[in-house]
């Protein structure tokens, strides 16, 4: 049975009931964070907020105050312990049938659910997996704010079910540079430097793409934005996903190509990453 946060307590799934006149029903207008918790700790919880609140305040909405999200990852832990992803969704409940030039002041209903992670902090191996293109080409940051995943989910989705052997996707614009993935970050280790796709190309400003460039900073590591093909990976160098559910995962094929390259950045930036969430876990656990 399906746990899920509502109304301040975790219900099963059956317990929880959405109008039909809601804005995610009715317009699709709703909004979400996926954030991973290392022992009761949520990593980048003050980042996923404040981008949360970035898509209220786009929709006009108040944003719920964030002891509310805290008591749900503690209340997910006591029931799960461990390491979880929880995905945080607000969804506004309209007080009579509306129509799209209709709109309200009132706060939006949180709700939430949690799964394990696709990744164990505890194991020194990063994960790896085959990634494919999207046939869907990207947005750019002139058609939507690069703070909301937009369609992404729903394109990326019906890849998915077309190939269930891709971990995910590299999503391209019209020029075919890559500008972000379906649910991770694609990052390419050309050989010198860590190429991180330009944020102007319109993808996500993702919270753990912030993470892991702190990370290549504190490390010493060279890093720039810089605009670059799935051609050019596959040639040369490494590609890696970074994100809430996977951490850190390997690239071993794109679109049925292996890369000539692969592990010894990905190997390098995963034990720096679980390095850090297991310190985080630990002192929240002390």
């Amino acid at each position: 049975m399906i746990r899920v946060y509502w109304k301040n307590k975790i219900q099963d799934a059956s317990k929880v009931h959405i109008s039909p006149v809601n804005t995610g029903l009715l317009y699709g207008e709703s909004l979400f964070e996926s954030i991973p918790v290392y022992h009761g700790a949520a990593f980048g919880l003050k980042e996923h907020l404040d981008r949360l609140k970035k898509g209220c305040d786009f929709l006009k909405w108040p944003m719920p105050k964030a002891v509310e999200f805290q008591k749900g990852i503690r209340l997910f832990f006591r029931e799960l312990g461990g390491d979880f992803l929880i995905r945080f969704n607000l969804t506004q409940e309209l007080h009579r049938a509306a129509g799209p030039r209709d709109f309200f002041k009132h706060a939006p209903v949180l709700y939430a659910t949690a799964r394990l992670l696709r990744h164990d902090p505890q194991d020194p191996k990063p994960l790896f997996g085959k990634v494919g293109v999207s046939p869907w080409q990207a947005s750019s940051s002139q058609v939507f704010p690069n703070y909301f995943k937009a369609a992404v989910y729903m394109t990326t989705r019906v890849v998915f079910r077309e190939h269930p052997e891709w971990q995910d996707v590299l999503r391209l614009n019209a020029q075919g540079f890559v500008v972000d993935g379906g649910s991770s970050m694609p990052f390419w280790f050309d050989g010198r430097k860590i190429c991180a796709p330009p944020l102007g190309l319109g993808g996500l400003a993702s919270v753990t793409r912030i993470k892991i460039l702190s990370l290549c900073g504190q490390m010493g590591l060279p890093v720039v934005e810089k605009a670059w093909k799935p051609g050019d990976a596959v040639q040369k160098g490494e590609v890696f996903m970074a994100g809430s559910g996977v951490g850190v995962m390997g690239v071993s094929h794109i679109n049925g190509l292996k890369l000539k390259n692969s592990g010894a950045m990905t190997d390098l930036l995963w034990q720096r990453y679980r390095t850090e969430v297991l310190k985080l876990a630990e002192s929240n656990f002390l």
